[in-house]
């Protein structure tokens, strides 16, 4: 019954898809009003972590940079909707990718590639990072399996529509691989080391462990995810760093730049602290680029750390 209803809703959207990109924008304006004056959703949270992260910012600054990243958030919102009923010649427009040959070269000497990512840009379309099919060659890493990361939704319901609508992603842009949840990774690279593939994380969400690593995060001690780091150093996977930066409404660019090709060799989370780094630089040059509205510091971390 649940994925009956989850395509049913599927459906819908795919519909409302069909609209033209500048009303999807249009409505964006007003979800983006209605959010930040009338329900205020999280208003405090985003202010807050902004006031924290950039403490040279001036009252007005913050309040600008916070209507900013409403319609940032609700444009994201509407793309995806906009994204399910249009090919991918159409979404190329607005999607470009540069720099591939750094994870082909990996991937040709080492069989798996990790690609670590923030919440930047529109993260659901991260499937575009290939080339388009027609300038692949056997050594580029979208000829070979892409698996996308992601930790399921509690919601049954909801996660049902997630996968679908990547999966949607997958199958518009001819990529090889599929959605898995991070319970699995670990299990699904051992099991497949004899074929080429490439893996993507979002690394940037709130850590739970209290023996988790510590680093310097947007002026604040931030506790980061280890298991990327403990992933690549497990399986001697090379790592990459996944730039997704908002250019201009609508419009993204994809790169991608080398962090190490043995973690197994470094000291324990230089991997995770050099993620923080280039994810922090991102940030700074385009702040409203990241997803302000996330718990990120919820836990306090004790002053000797």
């Amino acid at each position: 019954m649940k994925k009956f209803f989850a395509g049913a809703v599927y459906c819908l959207l795919y519909v409302a898809g069909l609209m033209p990109l500048c009303v999807h924008y249009f409505f964006s304006d007003i979800f983006a009003f209605i959010l930040r004056r009338i329900v205020r959703y999280r208003y405090s949270v985003i202010t807050t972590n902004i006031a924290r992260s950039f403490p040279e910012m001036r009252y007005g600054e913050i309040k600008s940079l916070t209507s900013d990243y409403y319609r940032h958030m609700c444009d994201i919102f509407v793309e995806n909707i906009w994204n399910l009923a249009h090919s991918e010649s159409a979404l190329r427009k607005h999607i470009s990718v540069s720099r591939t040959e750094v994870v082909d070269e990996l991937l040709r000497k080492h069989g798996h590639v990790l690609m670590v990512m923030g919440h930047c840009g529109n993260w659901e379309l991260v499937s575009a990072c290939g080339l388009p099919f027609e300038e692949r060659t056997e050594e580029s890493f979208s000829s070979h399996p892409v698996y996308m990361v992601y930790k399921a939704a509690r919601n049954k319901f909801s996660d049902l529509i997630f996968k679908k609508v990547r999966m949607r992603e997958y199958t518009k842009f001819k990529v090889l691989g599929k959605v898995l949840e991070s319970k699995q990774v670990l299990r699904h690279a051992l099991k497949n080391k004899e074929r080429k593939a490439t893996y993507i994380l979002i690394s940037d969400q709130n850590s739970i462990g209290e023996h988790d690593p510590v680093v310097d995060f947007l002026n604040q001690k931030t506790y980061m995810l280890p298991g990327p780091e403990f992933l690549a150093s497990k399986l001697r996977m090379p790592v990459v760093y996944l730039r997704m930066n908002l250019l201009s409404r609508g419009k993204y660019h994809i790169e991608f730049e080398k962090i190490t090709e043995d973690p197994h060799s470094l000291e324990e989370y230089y991997v995770t602290k050099e993620f923080a780094r280039l994810l922090e630089e991102d940030i700074r040059k385009n702040k409203v680029n990241w997803l302000w509205s996330h718990r990120r510091w919820k836990r306090n971390i004790p002053s000797d750390l």
